[in-house]
């Protein structure tokens, strides 16, 4: 439980706004649990951001039809 409270503390420091580096100067935690984490964060804001643009694209797409053109 330990590993998942830390990479869950080191996620939300990532998205709090420190830098990469920051979190791996800051954290006296093992090299590869921070890069474990780090990873993880990457992949869960980029799948986050795909959502979005998605999401966005079809409320682009919808009030294009809804303009009756």
């Amino acid at each position: 439980m330990e590993k998942e409270h830390l990479s869950a503390q080191l996620k939300q420091l990532l998205s709090r706004g420190y830098s990469i580096s920051d979190v791996r100067n800051i954290v006296t935690a093992p090299k590869a649990l921070v890069d474990q984490a780090i990873l993880e964060y990457q992949n869960e804001s980029q799948h986050t951001e795909q959502n979005l643009r998605t999401q966005r694209h079809q409320a682009e797409y919808a009030m294009h039809l809804g303009t009756g053109r």
